[in-house]
C-alpha cells in the first residue's frame, strides 16, 4: 500500500475541512502518547419521514460529516459501513446523486486498502466489487449511470479498485508459529464456532480441516445459532409449521427454515444513533455535543455523559433505517 494512501487515512485534516466548523466537535481521548484530540463526527438531519423533508438531507454530505471514509478503517464500524454500501449498490445506485456516487466509490476504495492491510474480510470486498461490476454492466446496455463522463470515471475507478483487490495475498504463518489451528484442542474449536453469528462463517470454518468440519456439524452449534437470531416463539412456530422438523429436529434445517422465514438478526459492534433531543446523527462510541444543551461551559466529557444518560433519548439506526432519511 502506498505511503500516500496511508497518510490520507491517518490524517484527519481532510475530513475536518469537509465539515463546517459548527458540525465538528473534538473528543478528548487519552492514548499511549498522552491526550489526543480526535474528530467527533455528527450531523443534524431532518427526521420527518416525507419526500419533501427527506429531500433536505443530502446523502453525500451526510456521509462526509459522519466521516465514513476514515471510519472504514475502524474494525468496530467496518461491518456496519459495508452493509450500508451493499444496500446502496444493490438497491439505490441509480438514484444516487453524483456526489453520493463519488463518496460510495471512495468508501469502496478505502475498504480495498483496509482489507489489503488487515488481510481480513476479503469475501466482503469481493462481494461488493462483484455486485458493483454487475450493476455497471447492466447500465452499459441501458441508461448510463449519470452523465457519460461520470460513468467513465466510475468504470476507471472500479478497475483501479479491482487492481488493488487482485494484489491481496493472505500470508501463511511461519513454521515457528505455535499453536497452529490443528494443534488447538477440540474444546477450544467448539468455543470458537459457538461465537460465530453467521452460517456462512461456520460452513467456511468447517472447510478448514477435518476436526472443524466435525464440530461444525454438531447440533449444539446450530441450536445456539438459532437461539441467537430468533425468539423461542419464532423457533416453536417454524417447527410446528413443518412436520418433518418435528419428527427429527435437525437444528441445521431448523436454522435454514427460520432464516428464510424471518431473516437474520443484525448485530454491529458500532452503530449510528439519532438523538431525539437535537436531531443529530452520530456514532455511538463518539457521542455528540447536543445542541440543546443550556450550559455553554460544559465540557465534551459532560456532553458525552448527558448523551448516555436516561434524560436524553437516542435510538440506534440500522443501515436500512439510515437510508429512509434520504429521498432516494
Amino acid at each position: 500500500m502506498g505511503d500516500g494512501r496511508r497518510k490520507k487515512w491517518l490524517n484527519v485534516t481532510d475530513a475536518q475541512e469537509s465539515m463546517e466548523a459548527e458540525e465538528l466537535g473534538l473528543l478528548s481521548r487519552r492514548g499511549s502518547r498522552g491526550e489526543l484530540m480526535v474528530p467527533q463526527p455528527y450531523c443534524r438531519i431532518y427526521t420527518r419521514n416525507t419526500k419533501e423533508v427527506a429531500g433536505f438531507n443530502g446523502l453525500g454530505e451526510t456521509l462526509k460529516k459522519l466521516d465514513f471514509i476514515n471510519a472504514v478503517h475502524d474494525i468496530r464500524r467496518f461491518r456496519y459501513i459495508c452493509k450500508l454500501m451493499d444496500l446502496l449498490i444493490t438497491q439505490k445506485l441509480s438514484t444516487l446523486s453524483g456526489g453520493a456516487q463519488k463518496m460510495l466509490f471512495g468508501m469502496l476504495e478505502e475498504v480495498a486498502y483496509e482489507v489489503t492491510s488487515s488481510q481480513q474480510n476479503v469475501h466482503v470486498l469481493q462481494h461488493l466489487l462483484q455486485e458493483l461490476r454487475k450493476r455497471l454492466e447492466d447500465y452499459l446496455w441501458g441508461n448510463k449511470l449519470g452523465s457519460a463522463i461520470l460513468w467513465e470515471q466510475h468504470s476507471r475507478r472500479l478497475q483501479d479498485i479491482h487492481a488493488i483487490a487482485t494484489t491481496i495475498k493472505i500470508q501463511q504463518p511461519g513454521d515457528d508459529m505455535h499453536p497452529t489451528l490443528q494443534e488447538v484442542p477440540e474444546e477450544c474449536i467448539r468455543e470458537i464456532l459457538k461465537r460465530l453469528d453467521n452460517h456462512n462463517d461456520i460452513r467456511a470454518a468447517g472447510e478448514a480441516y477435518s476436526l472443524m468440519a466435525k464440530v461444525s456439524e454438531e447440533k449444539s452449534i446450530w441450536r445456539l445459532l438459532c437461539r441467537f437470531h430468533w425468539t423461542p416463539a419464532q423457533i416453536e412456530h417454524v417447527i410446528l409449521m413443518h412436520k418433518e422438523l418435528q419428527v427429527q429436529k435437525n437444528w441445521r434445517k431448523v436454522y435454514d427454515r427460520l432464516r428464510r422465514t424471518y431473516g437474520l438478526r443484525e448485530e454491529y459492534a458500532e452503530k449510528l444513533c439519532l438523538c431525539r433531543n437535537c436531531s443529530c446523527m452520530f456514532w455511538e462510541t463518539y457521542g455528540h455535543p447536543c445542541r440543546n444543551d443550556t450550559d455553554p461551559s460544559a465540557t465534551i466529557e459532560d456532553h458525552l455523559e448527558e448523551v448516555k444518560s436516561d434524560s436524553i433519548i437516542y435510538i440506534s439506526i440500522t443501515p436500512q433505517q439510515f437510508l429512509k432519511y434520504f429521498h432516494l
